[in-house]
């Protein structure tokens, strides 16, 4: 299962106020890989870039370079982001654009939900909790 993972769960799994669920879902990805994968996107790095401590931020670089590459943002095509941008503020319009260029099964979000209110996503819209769940069947 392919999953992109919103910035909240990289900071609340490498910062310092840990969410469990985060955790949990971060490691069982490495254990899980190749079976469930991620791609990450150049902006949600720079998000998690600014809201970590250099340490934490290793730790997340070590991590993804272990199991995926960074796109770049400009690889989206912008006829895929276009039809977002007219529902969702900018950086939320990016990330749905970005799951479903990536072909992404799930976008695992803390608060991001508002997306699944769109019509005819391409892609669920859960929290790490959910996801783990999702993960375990």
């Amino acid at each position: 299962m392919l999953l992109v993972l919103d910035s909240n769960e990289y900071i609340f799994a490498f910062g310092l106020f840990k969410k469990p669920s985060c955790g949990v879902l971060v490691e069982k990805i490495i254990r899980s890989s190749p079976a469930h994968n991620i791609r990450i996107p150049r902006l949600i790095v720079e998000e998690v870039k600014r809201n970590l401590t250099p340490e934490e931020f290793k730790e997340f670089i070590e991590f993804a370079a272990a199991i995926t590459s960074i796109d770049e943002d400009f690889f989206v095509p912008f006829e895929i982001g276009i039809k977002y941008e007219a529902v969702f503020k900018p950086q939320d319009a990016f990330i749905a654009a970005y799951v479903e260029w990536t072909g992404a099964d799930i976008l695992v979000s803390e608060n991001r939900h508002f997306l699944s209110r769109h019509d005819k996503l391409p892609f669920r819209v859960i929290n790490a909790e959910q996801c783990l769940k999702v993960l375990t069947k």
